[in-house]
């Protein structure tokens, strides 16, 4: 067995949680995603924010890409496609490497770490990503090697953005 699976059957829940762990766990593994448009719609608000919001969305983008391109090129199956484990929640039998889910709430926040003035925000994400990737796992629809994808390709992703300053070059080419 690999440590791979191993992990997994380590992780996911070994037997059916009742109601309240259940809600717990699906909550942790789908609410997140759904705070980033509100917080980089809050974010917008002020003119100052605006770069770092486009370099968020940049970042995800970027993120996201990245995934779709690897899960065409090398297309993992999910552990309920192999049979393996228990599963908590009805899911697509696509690509599960790397994990949408944690990359889209890593990407964010890693771009926000790298701004001084968000980091706690940035903080937040990331502990919101680890919580994600952990519920994922637990519910059966990815294996710990898809959220350690997500986390380097999100990682790679927000210091690609961050780091060549897309956005900041964009916006002073239009002043």
């Amino acid at each position: 067995m690999s440590l791979n699976t191993s992990l997994f059957l380590l992780i996911n829940a070994s037997h059916i949680p009742g109601v309240i762990p259940l809600y717990v766990a699906r909550a942790i593994a789908e609410i997140p995603i759904w705070f980033i448009p509100l917080i980089l719609g809050l974010l917008w608000g002020k003119k100052e924010n605006r770069q770092l919001v486009l370099s968020c969305l940049l970042c995800a983008g970027l993120a996201l890409l990245i995934n779709i391109t690897i899960g065409h090129i090398w297309p993992m199956p999910r552990p309920f496609v192999e049979g393996i484990g228990l599963t908590l929640v009805p899911h697509a039998a696509s690509a599960s490497f790397p994990s949408d889910h944690a990359v889209l709430t890593w990407s964010v926040g890693f771009t926000m770490l790298m701004t001084p003035r968000y980091r706690k925000v940035g903080i937040l994400l990331s502990v919101a990503g680890v919580a994600v990737a952990w519920a994922r796992v637990y519910i059966g629809v990815h294996f710990p090697v898809d959220m350690l994808g997500a986390l380097v390709v999100a990682a790679v992703s927000a210091w690609i953005i961050t780091r060549l300053q897309i956005i900041q070059r964009l916006t002073n080419v239009r002043n």
